[in-house]
């Protein structure tokens, strides 16, 4: 019974959540034989890049890393490398997306609600989403973008949209995960299910998803415009099978003479 599990602080309850969330990565890593050193040197970037979008300088940055600003300028410089670039270019237009799903917005508060962005950015972006017909520009007194239509199927088979949409999805498993373990928040919802199914029948799960969640969730958003009182949600939806990087991983223990201490 859970009641006879011992109690733990809070200290070290977010050592053990942040853990796990670390643990899935670092099987990839492994996966493809990253070295530690750049596994540590990937969590600095990560860690500066949260807090730039969060709209911190470079000198409070330092202050919470605890290391000299010329580090933090290191990291800055690697963060505006082209290697980041297209993620980035994919992540804001995606954001502001999201961010007109409550309802239109204009130019200047969409760049308020985006301190991490300058003006130059958030206007591109602007421009992009209209020119794709993913976004709507309303003229008048002041000038309004609106979501069109109610329709979010964007699947597109590139390696970019597919990293901007992995990030959307994990920041969704990270809110639920904080909700449930930090927050007591019962809007937060998590359920993984394991289960045999016949290889003919795969594709039903993406008509589960297309025939069946995927209008109701358009229903309810749709529903959502005439309340006072509606809340942005995120729902993440995956699958696989079962253990499939386990599969991938084909160095096992004992592979090489090196005694494991």
């Amino acid at each position: 019974m859970t009641d006879d599990l011992p109690k733990i602080s809070d200290e070290e309850l977010r050592e053990r959540v942040i853990y796990s969330l670390l643990r899935p990565a670092v099987r990839l890593a492994r996966l493809f034989g990253v070295p530690l050193k750049e596994i540590v040197a990937s969590a600095e970037l990560a860690y500066f890049h949260e807090l730039k979008d969060a709209g911190f300088t470079q000198r409070e940055s330092a202050s919470l890393f605890d290391v000299s600003t010329r580090k933090v300028a290191q990291l800055a410089k690697r963060l505006k490398q082209n290697f980041f670039k297209p993620e980035r270019d994919e992540e804001l237009p995606r954001r502001i997306e999201f961010m007109l799903w409550a309802g239109p917005e204009s130019e200047g508060r969409i760049h308020q609600s985006l301190p991490g962005y300058s003006k130059e950015d958030v206007r591109h972006a602007l421009e992009l989403l209209v020119e794709q017909e993913r976004v709507v520009r309303k003229e008048g007194r002041t000038v309004y973008y609106e979501v069109p239509r109610s329709e979010f199927r964007l699947y597109q088979d590139h390696w970019m949209p597919k990293i901007d949409g992995l990030n959307n999805h994990l920041f969704s498993v990270v809110d639920s995960v904080f909700g449930r373990f930090f927050q007591a928040d019962e809007r937060a919802f998590a359920r993984t299910l394991n289960f045999r199914i016949r290889k003919e029948d795969i594709d039903e799960l993406r008509r589960l998803y297309e025939e069946v969640i995927f209008p109701k969730l358009r229903d309810l958003d749709e529903a959502a415009k005439a309340s006072d009182d509606d809340v942005e949600m995120g729902l993440s939806i995956n699958w696989a099978p079962h253990r499939l990087t386990e599969l991938g991983l084909t160095e096992q223990p004992g592979d090489n003479d090196e005694t494991n201490d």
